[in-house]
């Protein structure tokens, strides 16, 4: 056996044993050393050693006496709260949202930090650096890194925009690599799509499920993926555009960030439904504002919330039918604008959807967000970074 790869081996071994650890803690935790051990099937003098090593580095810390079986009571084990943070930041087209966290993905503010989304490239980046500046000075625990979820097509391998239809200043940007420059910190950017994923399981409703998919509907409408247990990339990590796929062909057709007339994403978004009511009032409403506006009677929008529904039931029974999955999650407001919005469109979809698959596939409204997403990037990354030496 080549001697480097001998070498390599008890390494390898050792970040093996700590992230089926950290996996065990992360998902099942707090617990004890003996249950981690009946959790990874890891012997017990070997998950004491790891234990103790991942306690050194800050990604573990120990809890309350819990006692397991006749034996002493032992300490239970979760994930570093009190000795290590990490930042979280979601980019919107508006605002962008910056918040602070343990490594047990748990927020130490219930309100993260807004800030207005600058127009200019160099003006968003700075004001994102001199942001996490501040906040990883405004305590005495380290920050181990800062997740950023945004949207557009990302160049996964790149961690570069290609293009993003809402927020063309990221165009050709790398954003992540840009702000860790300016900051010193360890930066993971994340799609947004893929985000919403992230915090689905970090949420518990796809925690135990292998194909599922995403549907974000708030500003565009974004499509993320997890086939079998992995992510759908595609080749160059920009798989899952469905809401730039043409439905709407006919003169009222609305032009796209994109540069096309009559996406998906100009008919079955909060942003659309925000729109075609703006332009019945006469004024300029947020998403909010247009669910007031409908749900105080200040205008009747049933043709615009038909429209929507069709056009959105399109969008779903397409996801059902080309990756058959467990289930859908849809991430957006508009089904607070008026009652049965959401059995409304799981009908439409179940007639447009291929029986066979739309059987098995449960449709539930999102409860994490984009930046519950960008915490657990940055959490997967730091927990999986001790390099083999």
């Amino acid at each position: 056996m080549p001697r480097a790869i001998a070498k390599a081996r008890p390494s390898l071994l050792r970040q093996m044993n700590e992230q089926r650890v950290l996996e065990a803690v992360a998902q099942h935790g707090p617990v004890s050393r003996a249950e981690v051990t009946r959790f990874t099937g890891i012997s017990a003098p070997t998950v004491s050693k790891t234990v103790a090593a991942l306690i050194e580095a800050n990604l573990l810390e120990e809890g309350e006496f819990q006692r397991s079986g006749m034996g002493r009571p032992g300490k239970t084990l979760r994930m570093a709260t009190k000795g290590v943070r990490v930042l979280a930041l979601e980019v919107g087209i508006r605002d962008c949202f910056l918040s602070s966290a343990g490594l047990d993905g748990r927020f130490h503010s219930n309100e993260p930090q807004v800030l207005k989304t600058p127009k200019r490239y160099e003006k968003l980046t700075e004001m994102i650096a001199e942001a996490v500046t501040t906040a990883t000075k405004a305590s005495s625990i380290p920050v181990l890194g800062l997740g950023i979820s945004i949207p557009g097509l990302l160049d996964e391998r790149e961690q570069r925009t290609l293009t993003s239809p809402n927020l063309h200043q990221t165009d050709g940007r790398q954003l992540g690599k840009d702000v860790e420059a300016l900051t010193g910190l360890t930066t993971i950017l994340v799609q947004e799509s893929h985000a919403l994923c992230l915090a689905e399981q970090m949420e518990g409703q796809a925690r135990d499920l292998h194909d599922y998919a995403v549907i974000d509907i708030a500003d565009g409408l974004g499509l993320g993926a997890i086939v079998n247990g992995h992510p759908l990339w595609g080749h160059r990590g920009i798989a899952g555009e469905l809401g730039h796929v043409t439905v709407n062909t006919s003169s009222d057709a609305v032009k796209c960030g994109c540069g096309n007339i009559g996406c998906l994403e100009t008919e079955a978004t909060d942003a659309a439904l925000a729109r075609r009511v703006s332009q019945k009032l006469g004024r300029e409403l947020s998403i909010e504002e247009t669910i007031d506006a409908i749900q105080s009677g200040e205008v009747k929008a049933k043709r615009e919330i038909d429209r929507l529904i069709d056009y959105l039931g399109i969008g779903l029974a397409a996801v059902i039918n080309l990756l058959n999955p467990q289930a859908i999650f849809l991430h957006g407001r508009l089904f607070d604008a008026a009652d049965g919005m959401f059995d409304r469109l799981i009908e439409v979809t179940r007639k447009r959807a291929l029986a066979p698959s739309r059987q098995d596939c449960d449709v539930f409204q999102a409860r994490g967000t984009k930046i519950h997403g960008a915490l657990s990037a940055i959490i997967r990354h730091v927990t999986s970074r001790r390099d083999v030496s």
